[in-house]
């Protein structure tokens, strides 16, 4: 289905009945992702799904700026569209970013937030996090690559995980250059800690253990700025965890769902 926005369009999916829980991609890679968790909980859950603008089946960016708060008003604007006032907002490492910004803008429309595989607070407060600034900032320009060569680098990359590997390498295949590229330098600097420490709802952090470095450090950070927030470790996975450890990983939004009442424990 297709949601009309301010010079662009929002591809989006909707299947199941129930509490509504919405899935935020990984970069480049559109809701086709999350296909693994929608045939999981759409018995239990309305599941929303949706590509982010430059991304997949929906229109491009309308500009290089605000795209935080573009996308984020694109779900608000989702979730009125459906007929939710609030949902369950889970997000996979870009999707963590957006996720977090839609909690920060629009917190009253969040029951629940998963963040996994993403870092909450990217200012170059130390040199560690300076020179991981820099190198995601640097390494944007990989988006402009040959698409043969991003292809061979993915499957490469998650030869490990080869769900991931087929789907990571078909995110490439249809990528838009210039999107990405201001998409990525659009979620390096942020900081949400303090106005996801201010929130009552529950927060969860799911990191693969194999993830790029220093993503242990951020997620350690965010559990000590966050203290109500639970911090889940997945062995033997990589970002994006629900492509490389599915199954695990829904035990681990199931629970979730479960303990805030989106889903029933049978």
């Amino acid at each position: 289905m297709k949601l009309h926005r301010p010079g662009t369009w929002i591809h989006y999916e909707t299947q199941g009945q129930g509490p509504p829980v919405v899935l935020i991609h990984a970069i480049s890679t559109g809701s086709r992702m999350w296909t693994r968790q929608v045939e999981a909980f759409t018995d239990h859950a309305r599941v929303i799904t949706f590509d982010a603008r430059g991304v997949g089946r929906s229109g491009n960016l309308t500009g290089p700026r605000h795209i935080r708060d573009q996308i984020s008003d694109d779900i608000a604007a989702l979730l009125d569209e459906l007929g939710e006032e609030s949902a369950f907002i889970c997000g996979v490492s870009f999707g963590g970013v957006i996720a977090q910004h839609f909690a920060a803008t629009h917190p009253h429309r969040v029951e629940a937030l998963m963040v996994v595989d993403s870092y909450g607070d990217s200012r170059p407060l130390s040199l560690s996090r300076a020179a991981w600034l820099a190198s995601v900032y640097a390494g944007s320009v990989s988006n402009f690559l040959p698409r043969t060569l991003l292809t061979g680098l993915m499957q490469q990359a998650y030869r490990q995980w080869p769900e991931a590997a087929a789907h990571l390498a078909d995110a490439v295949r249809s990528l838009r250059p210039w999107q990405a590229f201001y998409t990525r330098n659009a979620i390096n600097l942020v900081n949400y800690l303090p106005a996801i420490t201010l929130a009552n709802y529950p927060v969860w952090f799911v990191l693969g253990e194999d993830s790029w470095w220093r993503s242990e450090r951020f997620a350690t950070e965010f559990a000590a700025a966050v203290p109500r927030a639970k911090l889940i470790r997945v062995p033997d996975s990589a970002d994006p965890t629900p492509l490389c450890q599915p199954e695990t990983f829904n035990d681990i939004l199931r629970n979730a769902l479960i303990e805030t009442g989106h889903v029933k424990n049978d």
